[in-house]
Protein backbone atom coordinates (compact mmCIF):
# COMPACT_ATOMS: atom_id res chain seq x y z
CA UNK A 1 0.00 0.00 0.00
CA UNK A 2 2.96 2.29 0.48
CA UNK A 3 4.44 1.99 -2.37
CA UNK A 4 0.62 2.48 -4.19
CA UNK A 5 0.82 5.92 -1.88
CA UNK A 6 3.93 7.27 -3.60
CA UNK A 7 2.77 6.36 -7.25
CA UNK A 8 -0.45 8.47 -6.42
CA UNK A 9 1.88 11.62 -5.27
CA UNK A 10 3.90 11.14 -8.68
CA UNK A 11 1.26 10.74 -10.79
CA UNK A 12 -0.15 13.95 -9.42
CA UNK A 13 2.57 16.24 -10.70
CA UNK A 14 2.99 14.69 -13.93
CA UNK A 15 0.84 12.77 -16.85
CA UNK A 16 1.83 9.38 -18.34
CA UNK A 17 5.41 9.45 -19.06
CA UNK A 18 6.79 7.33 -21.80
CA UNK A 19 9.58 6.12 -20.18
CA UNK A 20 8.60 5.13 -16.55
CA UNK A 21 11.36 3.28 -14.22
CA UNK A 22 10.24 0.15 -12.60
CA UNK A 23 12.76 -1.46 -10.00
CA UNK A 24 11.47 -5.13 -9.36
CA UNK A 25 12.91 -7.55 -6.93
CA UNK A 26 16.30 -5.69 -7.70
CA UNK A 27 16.05 -5.48 -11.36
CA UNK A 28 14.92 -1.98 -13.47
CA UNK A 29 12.70 -2.24 -16.35
CA UNK A 30 12.11 0.67 -18.60
CA UNK A 31 8.46 1.45 -20.08
CA UNK A 32 5.31 2.97 -19.10
CA UNK A 33 2.92 3.14 -16.29
CA UNK A 34 -1.07 1.73 -17.19
CA UNK A 35 -2.47 1.74 -14.85
CA UNK A 36 -2.52 1.63 -10.82
CA UNK A 37 -5.46 1.32 -8.21
CA UNK A 38 -5.59 1.91 -4.49
CA UNK A 39 -5.36 -1.27 -2.32
CA UNK A 40 -8.86 -1.48 -0.28
CA UNK A 41 -9.27 -4.69 2.04
CA UNK A 42 -12.76 -5.38 0.76
CA UNK A 43 -11.57 -5.87 -2.25
CA UNK A 44 -8.89 -8.85 -2.67
CA UNK A 45 -8.12 -8.12 -5.82
CA UNK A 46 -7.29 -4.07 -5.75
CA UNK A 47 -3.70 -2.73 -5.08
CA UNK A 48 -1.98 -3.63 -8.32
CA UNK A 49 -0.24 -2.02 -10.96
CA UNK A 50 -0.10 -2.39 -14.66
CA UNK A 51 3.37 -1.48 -16.14
CA UNK A 52 4.20 -1.70 -19.91
CA UNK A 53 7.85 -3.11 -20.90
CA UNK A 54 9.52 -1.60 -23.68
CA UNK A 55 11.98 -4.64 -23.50
CA UNK A 56 9.24 -7.31 -23.46
CA UNK A 57 6.77 -5.41 -25.15
CA UNK A 58 4.14 -6.46 -23.34
CA UNK A 59 2.39 -5.50 -19.81
CA UNK A 60 3.28 -6.71 -16.01
CA UNK A 61 0.88 -6.79 -13.17
CA UNK A 62 2.01 -6.37 -9.67
CA UNK A 63 0.43 -6.55 -6.60
CA UNK A 64 0.85 -4.32 -4.04
CA UNK A 65 2.69 -7.08 -1.71
CA UNK A 66 5.86 -7.42 -3.96
CA UNK A 67 8.83 -5.28 -3.38
CA UNK A 68 9.14 -2.88 -6.44
CA UNK A 69 9.60 0.69 -6.63
CA UNK A 70 8.36 3.31 -9.46
CA UNK A 71 9.80 6.42 -10.95
CA UNK A 72 7.68 8.34 -13.00
CA UNK A 73 9.06 10.63 -15.16
CA UNK A 74 7.48 14.02 -15.70
CA UNK A 75 6.22 15.31 -19.04
CA UNK A 76 8.82 17.92 -20.62
CA UNK A 77 5.96 19.82 -22.28
CA UNK A 78 5.89 23.66 -22.92
CA UNK A 79 4.13 25.67 -20.69
CA UNK A 80 1.13 27.83 -22.13
CA UNK A 81 -0.45 30.56 -20.27
CA UNK A 82 -3.77 30.12 -19.28
CA UNK A 83 -4.23 33.57 -18.33
CA UNK A 84 -5.24 36.33 -20.04
CA UNK A 85 -2.60 38.96 -19.90
CA UNK A 86 1.44 38.18 -19.50
CA UNK A 87 3.85 40.56 -17.94
CA UNK A 88 7.41 41.17 -19.61
CA UNK A 89 10.80 42.34 -17.54
CA UNK A 90 13.37 42.62 -19.56
CA UNK A 91 17.47 43.75 -19.67
CA UNK A 92 19.06 44.98 -22.87
CA UNK A 93 21.77 45.56 -24.43
CA UNK A 94 22.59 47.91 -27.03
CA UNK A 95 25.77 47.84 -29.47
CA UNK A 96 26.99 49.82 -32.67
CA UNK A 97 30.29 51.16 -34.42
CA UNK A 98 32.33 53.30 -32.26
CA UNK A 99 30.15 53.50 -29.20
CA UNK A 100 29.93 51.68 -26.08
CA UNK A 101 28.18 49.11 -24.75
CA UNK A 102 24.64 50.67 -23.22
CA UNK A 103 22.40 49.21 -20.34
CA UNK A 104 18.43 49.53 -20.10
CA UNK A 105 15.45 48.05 -18.37
CA UNK A 106 12.16 47.99 -19.56
CA UNK A 107 8.52 46.63 -18.60
CA UNK A 108 5.47 45.75 -20.59
CA UNK A 109 2.38 44.11 -19.95
CA UNK A 110 -0.62 43.11 -22.54
CA UNK A 111 -2.94 40.32 -23.57
CA UNK A 112 -2.42 36.51 -24.57
CA UNK A 113 -4.10 36.16 -28.35
CA UNK A 114 -2.02 34.69 -30.39
CA UNK A 115 -4.69 35.83 -33.41
CA UNK A 116 -3.37 39.69 -32.51
CA UNK A 117 -0.01 38.72 -31.70
CA UNK A 118 0.11 39.32 -28.37
CA UNK A 119 -0.40 43.25 -27.90
CA UNK A 120 0.60 44.73 -24.91
CA UNK A 121 2.12 48.29 -23.81
CA UNK A 122 5.85 48.89 -22.46
CA UNK A 123 8.04 51.53 -21.23
CA UNK A 124 11.51 51.66 -19.75
CA UNK A 125 14.63 53.60 -19.89
CA UNK A 126 18.00 53.21 -21.38
CA UNK A 127 21.21 55.39 -22.52
CA UNK A 128 23.07 56.53 -25.70
CA UNK A 129 25.53 58.57 -26.10
CA UNK A 130 25.21 60.30 -22.66
CA UNK A 131 21.29 60.70 -23.54
CA UNK A 132 18.70 59.33 -21.34
CA UNK A 133 15.58 57.87 -23.62
CA UNK A 134 12.38 56.74 -21.42
CA UNK A 135 10.17 55.16 -24.17
CA UNK A 136 6.67 54.42 -24.68
CA UNK A 137 5.55 51.46 -27.03
CA UNK A 138 3.50 49.17 -28.28
CA UNK A 139 4.53 45.47 -28.07
CA UNK A 140 3.43 42.40 -29.81
CA UNK A 141 5.19 38.79 -30.29
CA UNK A 142 4.72 35.99 -31.86
CA UNK A 143 5.35 32.42 -30.47
CA UNK A 144 6.15 29.75 -33.78
CA UNK A 145 4.43 26.51 -32.94
CA UNK A 146 6.78 23.51 -32.04
CA UNK A 147 6.97 19.90 -33.34
CA UNK A 148 6.75 17.43 -30.51
CA UNK A 149 7.77 17.98 -26.81
CA UNK A 150 10.07 20.95 -26.15
CA UNK A 151 10.53 23.38 -23.74
CA UNK A 152 12.19 25.91 -26.05
CA UNK A 153 9.74 27.99 -29.05
CA UNK A 154 10.81 30.32 -31.64
CA UNK A 155 9.73 34.06 -31.56
CA UNK A 156 9.69 36.94 -33.14
CA UNK A 157 8.94 40.52 -31.45
CA UNK A 158 8.51 43.93 -32.23
CA UNK A 159 8.41 47.44 -30.17
CA UNK A 160 7.58 50.48 -31.83
CA UNK A 161 6.61 53.85 -30.19
CA UNK A 162 8.39 57.18 -29.10
CA UNK A 163 11.31 57.97 -26.36
CA UNK A 164 11.28 61.25 -24.63
CA UNK A 165 15.26 62.33 -24.60
CA UNK A 166 16.88 63.60 -21.31
CA UNK A 167 20.00 64.08 -19.88
CA UNK A 168 19.77 62.92 -16.91
CA UNK A 169 23.16 62.64 -15.64
CA UNK A 170 25.89 65.53 -15.83
CA UNK A 171 24.14 67.77 -17.90
CA UNK A 172 26.24 67.43 -20.92
CA UNK A 173 23.76 68.61 -23.33
CA UNK A 174 22.12 71.95 -23.43
CA UNK A 175 19.49 70.23 -24.83
CA UNK A 176 18.04 66.75 -25.99
CA UNK A 177 15.39 65.00 -27.20
CA UNK A 178 13.88 61.72 -27.91
CA UNK A 179 12.09 60.41 -30.95
CA UNK A 180 10.70 57.71 -33.17
CA UNK A 181 11.83 54.30 -31.26
CA UNK A 182 11.76 50.88 -33.20
CA UNK A 183 12.99 47.81 -32.32
CA UNK A 184 12.46 44.61 -33.63
CA UNK A 185 14.30 40.94 -32.48
CA UNK A 186 14.16 37.55 -33.07
CA UNK A 187 15.20 34.74 -30.21
CA UNK A 188 14.15 32.08 -28.03
CA UNK A 189 12.24 31.13 -24.82
CA UNK A 190 12.49 28.38 -22.82
CA UNK A 191 9.39 26.94 -20.53
CA UNK A 192 10.47 27.39 -16.90
CA UNK A 193 7.90 26.49 -14.34
CA UNK A 194 4.87 28.90 -15.00
CA UNK A 195 7.14 31.36 -16.79
CA UNK A 196 9.27 31.74 -20.09
CA UNK A 197 12.39 32.84 -20.00
CA UNK A 198 13.85 34.72 -23.51
CA UNK A 199 17.10 35.43 -24.98
CA UNK A 200 17.41 37.62 -28.18
CA UNK A 201 19.06 39.92 -30.60
CA UNK A 202 17.44 42.90 -32.27
CA UNK A 203 17.50 46.13 -33.94
CA UNK A 204 17.17 49.48 -32.08
CA UNK A 205 16.51 52.62 -34.26
CA UNK A 206 15.82 55.68 -31.91
CA UNK A 207 15.70 59.54 -33.79
CA UNK A 208 16.98 61.96 -31.36
CA UNK A 209 17.97 65.89 -31.68
CA UNK A 210 20.26 67.70 -29.25
CA UNK A 211 22.88 70.18 -28.59
CA UNK A 212 26.25 70.62 -26.16
CA UNK A 213 29.19 72.83 -26.10
CA UNK A 214 31.70 72.18 -28.30
CA UNK A 215 33.91 70.80 -25.38
CA UNK A 216 35.96 67.54 -24.77
CA UNK A 217 34.11 65.13 -22.73
CA UNK A 218 36.40 63.09 -20.36
CA UNK A 219 38.50 60.24 -21.35
CA UNK A 220 35.64 58.83 -23.90
CA UNK A 221 36.00 60.95 -26.81
CA UNK A 222 35.62 64.62 -28.18
CA UNK A 223 32.46 65.85 -29.01
CA UNK A 224 32.88 67.11 -32.38
CA UNK A 225 33.31 63.79 -33.74
CA UNK A 226 31.46 63.87 -37.13
CA UNK A 227 27.57 62.84 -37.02
CA UNK A 228 24.90 62.36 -39.76
CA UNK A 229 22.82 65.63 -39.37
CA UNK A 230 25.49 67.64 -37.31
CA UNK A 231 25.74 71.39 -37.66
CA UNK A 232 28.05 73.62 -35.22
CA UNK A 233 27.12 77.49 -35.06
CA UNK A 234 28.89 79.76 -32.16
CA UNK A 235 30.87 76.68 -31.14
CA UNK A 236 27.53 74.86 -30.47
CA UNK A 237 27.12 71.21 -31.72
CA UNK A 238 23.30 70.73 -33.15
CA UNK A 239 22.65 67.24 -34.27
CA UNK A 240 19.16 65.72 -35.61
CA UNK A 241 19.53 62.05 -36.52
CA UNK A 242 19.25 58.11 -35.36
CA UNK A 243 21.03 55.89 -33.23
CA UNK A 244 21.67 52.41 -35.13
CA UNK A 245 21.99 49.86 -32.47
CA UNK A 246 22.51 46.22 -32.48
CA UNK A 247 20.40 44.88 -29.08
CA UNK A 248 20.86 42.00 -27.08
CA UNK A 249 18.18 41.01 -24.32
CA UNK A 250 17.29 38.68 -21.44
CA UNK A 251 13.79 39.12 -20.20
CA UNK A 252 11.23 37.21 -17.94
CA UNK A 253 7.87 36.23 -19.48
CA UNK A 254 4.78 35.65 -16.66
Amino acid sequence: MRELLVILFLISFSSIAQKDLLVLDGIRYHGRLIEYSNYDIRDKNSGNVIFYINKWEDTLEIKSGRNFRLKIRKDKNYFDFKKKTWNNIELGFSMGIDSYTNVGLFFAKGLVNEKFYNVGIGTGIFNLDRINFIPFYFKNFYDFPIIGRSLFKPFIENNIGYSFGEDLGNQDYISAEGGFFFNPSIGIKKSSGRKHISLKIGYLLQRYSSSHNNIWWGWWSPVDISFPGQSIVDDIISRDGSFKRMTLSFSVFF
